[in-house]
C-alpha cells in the first residue's frame, strides 16, 4: 500500500503551501491512473458545490494552455512556468497550522489500483479540492511522462463530463477514469501513428 499524505494549511489560499508526503513507492506509470481515480471521486463528491466548478475551470485552462505545449522541450516549459496549475499553490512546507488530507492506494500486481481518501466526508469542499490539485502538481513536479499526459486526460474528462454523464452520478467513478485512460491511448497512438512512446 502506498499513502499520500497532503498537509494543507488551514488558511488555504493566504498561505498557499501544501505538504505532500509519501510513504511506500508508487511506479511512475501508476500516477495517472492514481490522479484520474482521485479526480473522480472528488468531482463526485463536489457534486453541485461551486468548488467543483472552480477546480474543473482550474484543470480546464490549464490543459487547454498545455496540451499545446506537450511535444516542446520541457525544460523550457517547465522554465515558463507552464506546468504551475495554480498560481495559489505551492508543494513544500506549510507556513502555518494545517489539515491532513490522506490518499491511499492499494492494489495486486496486474490489477488497477484501489484509490481511497480517507475520511473523506470530514474534508471540506475546498480540501478536497486542493488536495486534488496538490497531487497533480506533485506528480507533475517528479515526473515530466505525467505533465505531458495529464492535458490529455483533463481534456477527456470534460468531454465525459459534458457528453456522457455528470460528475454527481455514481456511475462517474470508475467510467471516467477509464474513458480518461482510452481517449488519451486513442491520442498518443493517432499522433505517433500507432507507437505510444
Amino acid at each position: 500500500m502506498v499513502t499520500f499524505t497532503l498537509e494543507i494549511p488551514h488558511n488555504y489560499p493566504e498561505n498557499t503551501r501544501v505538504a505532500v508526503r509519501v510513504e511506500g513507492e508508487l511506479p511512475e506509470y501508476g500516477q495517472v491512473w492514481v490522479w484520474d481515480m482521485l479526480f473522480a471521486q472528488t468531482m463526485n463528491r463536489l457534486g453541485t458545490d461551486p468548488q467543483a466548478h472552480e477546480l474543473k475551470e482550474t484543470l480546464d485552462i490549464w490543459a487547454v494552455n498545455m496540451s499545446s505545449k506537450i511535444y516542446q522541450p520541457f525544460d523550457h516549459v517547465r522554465s515558463k512556468g507552464h506546468t504551475n496549475l495554480s498560481e495559489q499553490l505551492e508543494i513544500g512546507e506549510p507556513e502555518s497550522e494545517t489539515t491532513q488530507v490522506k490518499i491511499q492506494v492499494a492494489g495486486r500486481d496486474g490489477e488497477l489500483p484501489q484509490v481511497t481518501l480517507v475520511d473523506a466526508d470530514s474534508l471540506s469542499p475546498q480540501q478536497l479540492s486542493v488536495a486534488t490539485l496538490a497531487l497533480a502538481q506533485y506528480f507533475i513536479d517528479q515526473n515530466d511522462l505525467f505533465a505531458k499526459e495529464l492535458p490529455i486526460h483533463i481534456l477527456a474528462f470534460r468531454k465525459y463530463y459534458s457528453d456522457v454523464r455528470p460528475a454527481a452520478d455514481d456511475e462517474s467513478v470508475e467510467e471516467a477514469p477509464l474513458y480518461a485512460i482510452q481517449k488519451a491511448l486513442e491520442y498518443f497512438n493517432s499522433v505517433t501513428q500507432g507507437n505510444v512512446h
